[in-house]
């Protein structure tokens, strides 16, 4: 069960399947003799949708051997993947892509594009604001977690579960509170600059209740020098941001979803990419 001259070898598997969170029975091997010439990873999670969080099926590590690719290997493992999601009584499937090939087969098998991402580069600004950024504390989880439950009611798709917030999963050194006075009313992915990201990066916040343009307008006080901003199509926060004078480029990635049972209305609600 070894292909050494595409780096595929026993250890590359038992690493694979060796991750904390694996979901090992969503594993879809093809072979041909005793060969595997590609495999797709198929993991538990939770989407806030229809009101409430509900199991999905996560996509991961799609591979199918350079020498045999255009012989319907990837679609019918991800056939036999969704048939899987379906069994397990998941809502759906949902994965992101990056390339025109990877988004056409899912397309084929049935993955709708529901969020395509932005990104533009924010200026500083000062201003006086009163929302202000502050570092995350281990005393803010049970308070953040709460807002993003009410951003989940808002936009989609966004992961979210009762049991396991999923803030307290991160280190929390890549977090930024939003308060109005001592109140906390929202937080945001703030990686700062380093050699990977050389503007750091600040994911769309998770604000629910604060008007989107007074959000931006607070990051920008809270920056001293230019950050890239990831957003999305239809997002809060693009129409705000176009509207200060920002270019929004698309990148390659985009979120797609397979909906299990009557389709996922999402229609009503703002988009998101985290």
């Amino acid at each position: 069960m070894q292909d050494e001259q595409f780096g595929i070898t026993r250890d590359y598997y038992q690493r694979k399947f060796s991750g904390p969170g694996l979901e090992p029975e969503g594993i879809r091997l093809a072979l041909v003799g005793e060969r595997v010439v590609g495999h797709v990873f198929g993991s538990h999670t939770y989407l806030f949708v229809e009101g409430r969080s509900q199991d999905f099926g996560m996509v991961t590590v799609m591979f199918v051997a350079p020498d045999m690719r255009r012989q319907g290997i990837a679609t019918r493992l991800m056939q036999d993947l969704n048939a899987y999601f379906e069994k397990k009584g998941y809502r759906g499937g949902i994965l992101y892509v990056e390339t025109a090939e990877a988004y056409r087969l899912y397309w084929r098998v049935g993955y709708q594009e529901v969020t395509r991402e932005l990104r533009t580069e924010l200026s500083p600004r000062p201003n006086s604001s009163l929302l202000k950024w502050a570092e995350v504390t281990p005393e803010d989880f049970d308070i953040l977690h709460q807002v993003k439950k009410r951003w989940a009611s808002q936009n989609f798709p966004v992961y979210w579960n009762d049991k396991y917030p999923e803030v307290h999963q991160y280190n929390i050194k890549q977090y930024r509170a939003l308060r109005r006075g001592t109140n906390i009313v929202g937080y945001a992915k703030w990686d700062n600059p380093s050699e990977h990201r050389p503007q750091g990066l600040i994911q769309d916040p998770m604000v629910p209740d604060e008007d989107p343009m007074q959000v931006v307008t607070s990051v920008q006080a809270a920056i001293s020098a230019p950050r890239a901003w990831q957003t999305a199509v239809g997002s809060r926060y693009e129409d705000p941001l176009r509207s200060l004078g920002y270019t929004l480029e698309p990148t390659e990635w985009v979120d797609m979803l397979f909906s299990i049972g009557p389709g996922i209305d999402s229609t009503k609600l703002a988009r998101t990419f985290w």
